[in-house]
């Protein structure tokens, strides 16, 4: 982690020095384009905790087999499918802020749901506090990522979509790395994993949040 944190500061340092640099620093003072980069790898932390604790909890816990914990995550995609299309839209009308940050304040509950099943959930429990996950996570995501890429000048709409696929990795990696942490600490601190990742995303709750007193008439942006 210092390494990478040390790795980190040096790659600032560079940009800033050089006359090309690989990823303009100069997006980052549009604060509604870093507040939408800084939102995004927090969620993802939060699923990539969630999308590893899961398994174990299904597989260790409720005795499921590995085909039948895959088919308990069907819910999840499928919230995605289902409500993204429509939060994209939504998103065009009334405001991608606090769209994505209604889609967080959903998703945040339906992590607290999985974080709460009782010892003995029947299936369809655990689909249906999937399923609330999903679309949360769908109606966040697509308005965030067109908060993202609406927040830059053309010529660096390239640079946002590669700072977007960049938050989504950092992201679901620390959060990989995090449940890999506490598992190793403790092999039943699964139920710990998912409280870690409904923390996490009240954190992206908050951040996202404060955007909305950000908004400007789409005339005043650049």
């Amino acid at each position: 982690m210092a390494l990478a944190a040390l790795s980190g500061m040096a790659f600032i340092w560079q940009i800033r020095r050089t006359g090309s640099p690989l990823l303009p620093p100069s997006m980052f003072k549009n604060e509604r384009f870093t507040l939408a980069a800084f939102t995004s790898m927090v969620a993802f932390v939060s699923q990539g905790i969630t999308f590893i604790a899961l398994p174990f909890l299904f597989q260790s816990e409720y005795g499921y087999s590995p085909v039948v914990s895959a088919l308990l995550f069907t819910p999840w995609p499928l919230g995605i499918v289902l409500i993204a299309p429509h939060a994209g839209r939504w998103a065009d009308t009334i405001s991608a802020p606090a769209i994505s940050t209604l889609g967080l304040v959903i998703f945040v509950v339906g992590l607290i749901l999985l974080a709460t099943l009782p010892a003995r959930p029947s299936m369809w429990d655990i689909c249906l506090r999937s399923l609330v996950c999903g679309i949360g996570f769908g109606c966040f995501q697509s308005p965030n990522n067109r908060e993202m890429l609406s927040n830059v000048i053309r010529e660096h709409a390239s640079y946002a979509s590669g700072v977007l696929s960049i938050m989504r990795t950092f992201g679901q990696c620390l959060g990989a790395a995090a449940v890999a942490v506490l598992l190793a600490a403790d092999e039943r601190s699964i139920h710990v994993a998912l409280w870690s990742a409904a923390a996490a995303s009240a954190v992206s709750v908050v951040v996202s949040a404060s955007r909305l007193r950000k908004i400007t008439h789409p005339a005043e942006t650049g």
